[in-house]
Protein backbone atom coordinates (compact mmCIF):
# COMPACT_ATOMS: atom_id res chain seq x y z
CA UNK A 1 0.00 0.00 0.00
CA UNK A 2 1.54 3.29 -0.74
CA UNK A 3 0.96 5.12 2.34
CA UNK A 4 1.16 8.71 0.72
CA UNK A 5 -1.95 8.06 -0.56
CA UNK A 6 -3.52 6.07 1.68
CA UNK A 7 -4.51 3.00 -0.74
CA UNK A 8 -6.57 0.31 0.32
CA UNK A 9 -5.31 -1.87 -1.89
CA UNK A 10 -2.50 -3.41 0.32
CA UNK A 11 -5.12 -4.99 2.18
CA UNK A 12 -5.37 -7.63 -0.65
CA UNK A 13 -1.55 -7.72 -0.65
CA UNK A 14 -1.56 -9.37 2.44
CA UNK A 15 -2.77 -12.88 1.67
CA UNK A 16 -0.38 -12.52 -1.35
CA UNK A 17 2.42 -12.24 0.60
CA UNK A 18 1.14 -15.90 2.98
CA UNK A 19 1.75 -18.70 0.92
CA UNK A 20 -1.27 -20.81 1.78
CA UNK A 21 -2.70 -23.53 -0.45
CA UNK A 22 -3.65 -24.53 5.24
CA UNK A 23 -8.21 -26.89 14.99
CA UNK A 24 -4.41 -27.05 15.75
CA UNK A 25 -3.05 -30.23 14.06
CA UNK A 26 -3.26 -33.67 16.27
CA UNK A 27 -0.60 -33.84 18.15
CA UNK A 28 1.37 -37.05 17.28
CA UNK A 29 1.26 -40.02 20.02
CA UNK A 30 3.48 -40.44 22.45
CA UNK A 31 7.31 -41.46 21.91
CA UNK A 32 6.20 -39.83 17.85
CA UNK A 33 5.26 -43.71 17.74
CA UNK A 34 2.24 -44.65 15.10
CA UNK A 35 0.27 -47.39 16.10
CA UNK A 36 0.57 -50.39 14.15
CA UNK A 37 -0.46 -50.75 10.40
CA UNK A 38 -3.53 -52.14 9.85
CA UNK A 39 -3.08 -55.93 9.30
CA UNK A 40 -4.13 -58.18 6.73
CA UNK A 41 -4.54 -58.02 3.17
CA UNK A 42 -5.49 -54.26 3.37
CA UNK A 43 -2.67 -53.23 4.75
CA UNK A 44 -0.47 -55.33 2.47
CA UNK A 45 1.70 -55.92 5.12
CA UNK A 46 2.87 -58.80 7.10
CA UNK A 47 0.33 -59.76 10.05
CA UNK A 48 1.17 -59.24 14.03
CA UNK A 49 3.62 -61.95 15.17
CA UNK A 50 4.42 -62.53 11.43
CA UNK A 51 8.25 -62.50 10.06
CA UNK A 52 9.17 -59.04 9.40
CA UNK A 53 10.30 -59.59 5.72
CA UNK A 54 8.01 -59.47 3.78
CA UNK A 55 6.22 -56.11 2.12
CA UNK A 56 4.76 -56.94 -0.93
CA UNK A 57 4.32 -53.64 -3.22
CA UNK A 58 2.30 -53.16 -6.30
CA UNK A 59 4.46 -55.70 -8.22
CA UNK A 60 4.44 -58.17 -5.07
CA UNK A 61 7.85 -58.07 -4.87
CA UNK A 62 9.78 -57.15 -1.01
CA UNK A 63 12.29 -53.74 -2.15
CA UNK A 64 15.35 -55.12 -3.67
CA UNK A 65 18.74 -54.69 -1.44
CA UNK A 66 16.69 -53.12 1.64
CA UNK A 67 16.59 -49.93 -0.45
CA UNK A 68 13.29 -47.81 -0.99
CA UNK A 69 12.18 -44.92 -2.15
CA UNK A 70 9.04 -42.26 -0.95
CA UNK A 71 7.40 -39.46 -3.20
CA UNK A 72 7.14 -37.04 -0.14
CA UNK A 73 5.44 -34.46 -1.98
CA UNK A 74 2.42 -36.69 -3.28
CA UNK A 75 2.44 -37.36 0.58
CA UNK A 76 1.43 -33.83 1.32
CA UNK A 77 -0.71 -33.67 -1.15
CA UNK A 78 -2.94 -36.34 0.09
CA UNK A 79 -2.17 -36.38 3.57
CA UNK A 80 -5.99 -35.86 4.99
CA UNK A 81 -5.14 -34.30 8.10
CA UNK A 82 -2.85 -32.02 6.36
CA UNK A 83 -5.09 -31.16 4.05
CA UNK A 84 -7.98 -30.21 6.72
CA UNK A 85 -5.24 -27.91 8.46
CA UNK A 86 -4.13 -25.81 5.48
CA UNK A 87 -8.17 -25.81 4.69
CA UNK A 88 -8.59 -24.06 8.18
CA UNK A 89 -5.56 -21.99 8.20
CA UNK A 90 -6.74 -20.82 4.85
CA UNK A 91 -10.22 -20.01 6.01
CA UNK A 92 -8.24 -17.48 8.81
CA UNK A 93 -5.81 -15.78 6.33
CA UNK A 94 -9.20 -14.75 4.38
CA UNK A 95 -10.93 -13.72 7.28
CA UNK A 96 -8.27 -11.78 8.48
CA UNK A 97 -8.12 -9.86 4.91
CA UNK A 98 -11.60 -9.71 5.52
CA UNK A 99 -10.97 -7.87 8.41
CA UNK A 100 -7.99 -5.61 6.64
CA UNK A 101 -10.15 -4.99 3.78
CA UNK A 102 -12.59 -3.30 6.24
CA UNK A 103 -9.51 -1.38 7.76
CA UNK A 104 -8.73 -0.51 4.78
CA UNK A 105 -12.53 0.46 3.43
CA UNK A 106 -12.50 3.28 6.40
CA UNK A 107 -9.32 4.61 5.25
CA UNK A 108 -10.58 5.18 1.92
CA UNK A 109 -13.46 6.91 3.11
CA UNK A 110 -11.35 9.24 5.60
CA UNK A 111 -9.36 9.93 2.25
CA UNK A 112 -12.34 10.46 0.30
CA UNK A 113 -13.37 13.16 3.25
CA UNK A 114 -10.08 14.85 3.10
CA UNK A 115 -10.27 15.72 -0.67
CA UNK A 116 -13.75 17.24 -0.20
CA UNK A 117 -11.74 19.52 2.04
CA UNK A 118 -9.44 20.23 -0.71
CA UNK A 119 -12.12 20.70 -3.53
CA UNK A 120 -14.66 22.47 -1.29
CA UNK A 121 -12.42 24.35 0.38
CA UNK A 122 -14.54 23.09 3.48
CA UNK A 123 -11.44 23.23 5.89
CA UNK A 124 -7.65 25.17 4.78
CA UNK A 125 -4.59 22.70 5.42
CA UNK A 126 -3.67 24.51 8.24
CA UNK A 127 -7.29 24.25 10.09
CA UNK A 128 -7.45 22.50 13.14
CA UNK A 129 -10.50 19.80 11.52
CA UNK A 130 -8.12 19.60 8.56
CA UNK A 131 -5.08 18.62 10.78
CA UNK A 132 -7.28 16.39 13.12
CA UNK A 133 -8.40 14.47 9.98
CA UNK A 134 -4.89 14.08 8.48
CA UNK A 135 -3.70 12.89 11.63
CA UNK A 136 -6.66 10.32 12.18
CA UNK A 137 -5.90 9.16 8.77
CA UNK A 138 -1.92 8.49 9.28
CA UNK A 139 -2.59 6.77 12.28
CA UNK A 140 -5.25 4.55 11.25
CA UNK A 141 -3.03 3.17 8.20
CA UNK A 142 0.46 3.26 10.73
CA UNK A 143 -2.13 0.48 12.41
CA UNK A 144 -3.16 -0.87 9.13
CA UNK A 145 0.55 -1.71 8.32
CA UNK A 146 1.29 -2.87 11.56
CA UNK A 147 -1.80 -5.10 11.69
CA UNK A 148 -0.87 -6.44 8.23
CA UNK A 149 2.78 -7.22 8.83
CA UNK A 150 2.23 -8.89 12.09
CA UNK A 151 -0.49 -11.01 11.09
CA UNK A 152 1.16 -12.12 8.05
CA UNK A 153 4.79 -13.01 9.63
CA UNK A 154 1.99 -15.06 12.28
CA UNK A 155 -0.11 -17.05 9.59
CA UNK A 156 3.80 -18.12 7.68
CA UNK A 157 4.88 -19.34 11.31
CA UNK A 158 2.02 -21.09 11.80
CA UNK A 159 2.02 -22.84 8.00
CA UNK A 160 6.11 -23.59 8.46
CA UNK A 161 4.90 -25.27 11.85
CA UNK A 162 2.33 -27.53 10.40
CA UNK A 163 4.66 -27.87 7.01
CA UNK A 164 7.43 -29.32 10.15
CA UNK A 165 4.67 -31.10 12.10
CA UNK A 166 3.66 -33.51 9.24
CA UNK A 167 7.61 -33.71 7.96
CA UNK A 168 8.09 -35.32 11.40
CA UNK A 169 5.16 -37.94 10.84
CA UNK A 170 6.13 -38.77 7.62
CA UNK A 171 9.05 -39.56 8.94
CA UNK A 172 8.15 -41.38 11.76
CA UNK A 173 6.05 -43.51 9.20
CA UNK A 174 9.04 -44.13 7.14
CA UNK A 175 10.81 -45.28 9.89
CA UNK A 176 7.95 -47.40 11.38
CA UNK A 177 7.80 -49.80 7.83
CA UNK A 178 11.09 -50.02 6.93
CA UNK A 179 12.01 -51.24 10.25
CA UNK A 180 8.96 -53.32 10.20
CA UNK A 181 10.37 -54.71 6.54
CA UNK A 182 13.90 -55.02 6.50
CA UNK A 183 14.61 -51.76 4.84
CA UNK A 184 17.57 -50.18 5.82
CA UNK A 185 17.76 -46.84 3.18
CA UNK A 186 14.90 -44.74 2.54
CA UNK A 187 15.55 -42.05 -0.78
CA UNK A 188 13.37 -39.36 -1.66
CA UNK A 189 12.54 -38.95 -5.11
CA UNK A 190 8.90 -36.54 -6.76
CA UNK A 191 7.05 -38.86 -9.09
CA UNK A 192 5.49 -35.37 -10.52
CA UNK A 193 5.69 -35.39 -14.75
CA UNK A 194 7.70 -33.03 -16.19
CA UNK A 195 6.43 -29.47 -17.91
CA UNK A 196 8.72 -29.57 -21.41
CA UNK A 197 7.44 -25.47 -21.24
CA UNK A 198 8.60 -25.17 -17.48
CA UNK A 199 12.66 -24.31 -17.29
CA UNK A 200 12.73 -24.99 -13.59
CA UNK A 201 11.01 -28.38 -14.07
CA UNK A 202 13.32 -29.31 -16.94
CA UNK A 203 16.19 -27.97 -14.59
CA UNK A 204 14.41 -30.28 -11.58
CA UNK A 205 14.14 -33.15 -13.86
CA UNK A 206 18.27 -33.23 -14.86
CA UNK A 207 19.38 -32.28 -11.19
CA UNK A 208 17.24 -35.52 -10.20
CA UNK A 209 19.04 -37.52 -7.51
CA UNK A 210 17.78 -40.86 -8.71
CA UNK A 211 17.28 -41.80 -12.27
CA UNK A 212 16.28 -45.47 -12.00
CA UNK A 213 14.51 -47.03 -9.80
CA UNK A 214 12.40 -50.85 -9.35
CA UNK A 215 8.55 -49.91 -8.73
CA UNK A 216 8.83 -52.51 -6.24
CA UNK A 217 10.78 -49.99 -4.14
CA UNK A 218 8.40 -47.17 -3.72
CA UNK A 219 6.72 -47.48 -0.80
CA UNK A 220 4.76 -44.43 -0.61
CA UNK A 221 1.66 -45.91 -0.98
CA UNK A 222 2.41 -48.04 2.63
CA UNK A 223 3.25 -44.59 4.29
CA UNK A 224 0.02 -42.54 2.75
CA UNK A 225 -1.91 -45.22 4.15
CA UNK A 226 -0.15 -44.94 7.84
CA UNK A 227 -0.67 -41.06 7.43
CA UNK A 228 -4.44 -41.50 6.98
CA UNK A 229 -5.48 -43.90 9.31
CA UNK A 230 -8.58 -43.47 11.17
CA UNK A 231 -9.17 -40.14 8.79
CA UNK A 232 -12.28 -42.31 6.88
CA UNK A 233 -10.20 -43.28 3.56
CA UNK A 234 -11.30 -46.02 2.01
CA UNK A 235 -9.27 -49.56 2.03
CA UNK A 236 -10.26 -52.35 -0.47
CA UNK A 237 -10.67 -55.36 1.91
CA UNK A 238 -10.45 -57.64 -1.23
CA UNK A 239 -6.50 -56.01 -2.41
CA UNK A 240 -3.47 -57.53 -1.60
CA UNK A 241 -1.89 -54.43 -1.40
CA UNK A 242 -2.23 -50.52 -1.42
CA UNK A 243 -1.95 -49.74 -5.28
CA UNK A 244 0.46 -47.37 -6.67
CA UNK A 245 0.12 -43.95 -6.38
CA UNK A 246 -1.41 -42.49 -9.75
CA UNK A 247 1.66 -39.79 -10.92
CA UNK A 248 0.22 -36.84 -12.41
Amino acid sequence: MKTNLFLVAGATAFVACVSFVLPSFGQAPAGGQFPPLTQGPAAGLPAAGAPNSAMPSASGRVPPNGIAVVDTAYIFKHHARFDQEMKALKARVEAAENDLKRDGEEIKKMQDQLKTYDQQKTFNPGSPEYKKLEEAILKKTGDFNLKRSLQGKDFMEQEGKLYYKVSLEIDDAVKLIATRNNITLVLKFNGDDVDPNDRNDILRNINKPIVYFDKSMDVTPFVLQELNRGQGIAVNPGANTVPQPQRR
